[in-house]
């Protein structure tokens, strides 16, 4: 830049100043020609220069020293980034307790606490060229999801997708500046809250707690405090692969894996399953080796919660059998687990594997054939050819946000929702709601990157979460945008600049 002067120096050890060396006091050593010092700083208090070493660029402000900038830069107030991510997290709690937001009262609640968190992280963090790009994209979205729903009906109408769109992005702007152990915290620590729904889903099948578990078909369903089971399963796939990639706290972590895989298979969602089943393809393989046992525990409480899920009274012994999962998830990685395993032990090891599925297939048949062949799956598609006919009416502008579907079918007349956000925002918003939401969409590929464990992980939870969308409406909750926009900032580029 004009006006600038760049300074590179040799690679300098973490700690210590750019371009200067430091003694172990933390002062400057004592040169030989102080004069010659002093000038050089006055050279770099008159002007704006940048300290380049190695990708890092930090920018000298006028009447700023090398030492001064460096130790500006380590007392920064450790507080500073994680605040605003640690309000939307509470937030979060909040509405996840509150059906995920999705009254209108609650998700106007989220609406407001959103745009202020997201003012406040803007103007505290001012983001990167694509991270502007996606923010700007994401609320140009929410912006005409705002003047449809003014021109159609009511301001009220813009609730609750219009909340959760903005939630995301005000998620995705809070937890973009988190760095090192902050950015691992923010991922465990939503995981937890996938965790601790799970806990209570179970509570609701083992009583028989309506709305925690609901019947559908004849079977009881883990619906959690979100009392959607659905949601609820992408809620827990997502949080799964997220916890899938943390290395902090291990007992922590495998009773979190071992919840939220129990609870996914408990919720039997086939959206879900089939979103969950897409993204772990991006998981590192290495990851599920190191999660074994806790999987695997998760896996026996999944099918005994839908093995037990034809019965009307309370379920005691699913406590039980949640309790020792859980203790046998919690211990530490089996010795064996680390050493390596000849051939043939592996084969006997998949054979072992491949018969306790077929077991477990045998005793959940009937469960499975309840649910494959349940009649939503004839909703759904009359629902589908509704809204592409709703969209075909007003194909430029959309009819206006969340309208009634009117369609003749065996078990009703109307839906409030196409039960597939994409179809949703084509009918409601139009070819202009669905080009932004396209420009949305390619505005966050091009922002993450799998740079890491974590940001691995977190890519696929948004793969996750972002597949569950074709067969269900669960962007309508403002606590499953704030997730998608969690995911996001997780995986975010790493930002060359400062």
């Amino acid at each position: 830049m004009a006006g600038e002067r760049v300074i590179q120096g040799p690679s300098v050890a973490p700690g210590r100043a750019l371009g200067s060396a430091r003694d172990g006091q933390g002062t400057v050593p004592a040169s030989d020609d102080d004069s010659r010092r002093s000038e050089c700083d006055h050279g770099l208090q008159s002007r704006t220069d940048r300290v380049g070493d190695h990708g890092i660029v930090q920018v000298l402000r006028p009447g700023q020293t090398l030492t001064q900038l460096h130790t500006s830069h380590e007392t920064l107030p450790p507080a500073k980034e994680w605040t605003v991510a640690a309000v939307l997290y509470g937030l979060m709690v909040v509405i996840g307790v509150k059906e995920g937001g999705f009254w209108h009262a609650d998700a106007f609640l989220a609406l407001v606490v959103s745009l202020v968190c997201l003012v406040i992280v803007l103007v505290a963090n001012p983001p990167d060229r694509r991270s502007a790009t996606a923010l700007i994209s994401i609320l140009m979205l929410a912006s005409w999801w705002l003047v449809r729903a003014a021109t159609t009906a009511s301001f009220a109408e813009f609730l609750p997708l219009g909340a959760s769109i903005v939630a995301f992005a005000a998620a995705f702007a809070a937890v973009r500046p988190l760095q090192r152990r902050a950015r691992e915290v923010a991922g465990l620590g939503v995981a937890c809250l996938g965790a601790a729904g799970a806990v209570v889903g179970f509570a609701g099948l083992i009583g028989r707690w309506y709305p925690m578990a609901m019947p559908a078909q004849g079977l009881w369903r883990l619906s959690s405090t979100l009392t959607y089971s659905d949601a609820a399963g992408l809620v827990l796939g997502v949080c799964l692969l997220l916890a899938l990639g943390s290395d902090i706290c291990p007992v922590l972590t495998r009773i979190v894996v071992c919840l939220c895989a129990g609870g996914l298979i408990a919720t039997q969602s086939r959206g879900a399953y089939i979103a969950f089943l897409c993204a772990c393809a991006i998981v590192p393989g290495r990851r599920f080796a190191a999660f074994l046992v806790p999987i695997l525990a998760g896996l026996v409480l999944g099918l005994s919660a839908i093995v037990s899920s034809p019965e009307t009274g309370s379920v005691a012994w699913l406590a039980v059998v949640l309790v020792v999962m859980v203790s046998l998830a919690s211990l530490p990685r089996w010795t064996v687990l680390r050493r390596p395993v000849r051939q043939t032990g592996r084969v006997v090891f998949g054979l072992i594997l491949m018969s306790l599925a077929i077991g477990a297939f045998v005793l959940v048949h009937h469960e499975l054939t309840l649910r494959v062949f349940a009649p939503s799956d004839q909703d759904r598609s009359v629902e589908w050819s509704a809204a592409f006919h709703q969209w075909a009416s007003a194909p430029l502008l959309g009819v206006g946000p969340d309208r009634l579907l009117v369609f003749h079918a065996a078990d009703g007349t109307f839906a409030h929702f196409a039960h597939n956000e994409y179809l949703q925002i084509a009918a409601d918003a139009g070819v202009i709601g669905l080009l932004l939401l396209a420009f949305s969409i390619v505005a966050v590929v091009r922002l993450v990157r799998r740079s890491d464990l974590l940001a691995s992980c977190a890519t696929a939870a948004l793969v996750c979460w972002s597949v569950a969308a074709v067969f269900d409406f669960d962007w309508h909750l403002p606590f499953i945008g704030f997730l998608g926009g969690w995911c996001v900032g997780l995986a975010r580029q790493k930002e060359q600049a400062i």
